[in-house]
């Protein structure tokens, strides 16, 4: 049984089974040149979609987005890794170096230039997993003001319906 995202056009298959059976695996109507039919709208839509720059419960694309802000700062955060993997790759070559050299680990870790090697990568793992975390929780609740189901969402992101429902729950940082 396919199950509709509201009025965003796309399908997103509640079993595999079904999508082994049409062929469709995750493919949406855009990709068949077909519209979901009207039954497969979300319980309480009428089907009909909102239009863009429309208010209305639905959001409307351009309007004040914390969606956009959180990509953005994935974006940013994404840049901050880069550099940061630069900068690690470098503090590992010298760790090599030094071990290689017959060194201690204590002493190649305790002589390292701040920020050492670990503080960079747990600098990096809780600045994207602060990110990543932020767009996450601010899709789910987007989606669902557009009227997709727990269900349907977990099926995009690939987690359990309990995981969205966790993050539905959860305050905004």
């Amino acid at each position: 049984m396919s199950q509709h995202l509201g009025d965003s056009g796309q399908r997103v298959l509640a079993d595999q089974e079904d999508a082994s059976v049409n062929g469709l695996r995750g493919a949406g109507p855009e990709d068949h040149g077909t519209a979901p039919p009207d039954d497969l709208a979300t319980p309480g839509s009428s089907g009909a979609s909102a239009t863009p720059g429309s208010d209305g419960a639905r959001g409307a694309p351009g309007s004040d987005d914390a969606t956009l802000r959180a990509l953005d700062a994935l974006s940013g955060a994404l840049a901050e890794l880069r550099r940061d993997t630069q900068l690690l790759e470098g503090r590992l070559q010298d760790l090599r170096r030094r071990r290689s050299e017959g060194r201690a680990w204590r002493d190649i870790l305790g002589d390292e230039e701040a920020p050492g090697a670990m503080q960079v990568v747990s600098r990096m793992l809780a600045c994207l997993a602060k990110a990543s975390g932020t767009l996450r929780k601010e899709l789910v609740d987007s989606l669902r003001r557009e009227g997709a189901s727990i269900p349907a969402i977990a099926k995009l992101f690939g987690v359990t319906h309990q995981r969205i429902s966790n993050l539905l729950r959860r305050t905004p940082e």
